[in-house]
């Protein structure tokens, strides 16, 4: 059950970023090609945190909570910080690098749990899938729903990364 709110923690930055990409005009196959590769990543960057994680185990446990609970925090203070939006004109390099920032928050989650020993190979595939899935509907709702649910929804992420690093202390 932990792995499905992870995975749609990890998610919400995906979703936040691609409700405010999606508010500007943006085509189809952009929308597919970003989606597809921000599901590769949240499940390649994990990965590779886990193995980087394992490596630590013995010494770290503590690190992976502290570190949920930072990255929690900084979700939740981005919800609330307001931003000042500016209309997004991407090249490909720049959507390659906002994908790569989007999902990079995945990359300390596979360390964490590979830290913790908590780590399941089976989990990338549900960070993949629900990270392509949330930046799909997040695009779909872009221009209909306000930047404001975008910020909403990095508050909720960040609850609920905190709430697997409480999970973790116990």
């Amino acid at each position: 059950m932990w792995t499905i709110f992870l995975a749609l923690a990890l998610g919400m930055d995906a979703l936040s970023a691609s409700i405010a990409a999606g508010s500007q005009p943006v085509t189809a196959t952009i929308k597919w090609v970003i989606s597809i590769l921000i599901g590769l990543l949240h499940m390649i960057l994990p990965a590779a945190g886990m193995l980087i994680g394992s490596a630590l185990l013995d010494a770290m446990n503590w690190f992976g909570t502290l570190l949920l609970i930072f990255i929690g925090l900084q979700m939740i203070f981005a919800g609330f910080k307001t931003k000042r939006e500016q209309p997004i004109t991407l090249t490909p390099l720049k959507w390659i690098a906002f994908c790569i920032a989007v999902s990079l928050d995945s990359l300390s989650i596979g360390i964490t749990l590979g830290i913790t020993d908590l780590s399941d190979w089976h989990e990338l595939i549900f960070f993949g899938f629900a990270a392509f899935l949330m930046t799909r509907v997040g695009f779909a709702i872009g221009g209909i729903v306000t930047l404001t649910a975008g910020r909403f929804s990095e508050v909720i992420g960040g609850s609920i990364l905190i709430g697997l690093a409480l999970r973790m202390i116990e």
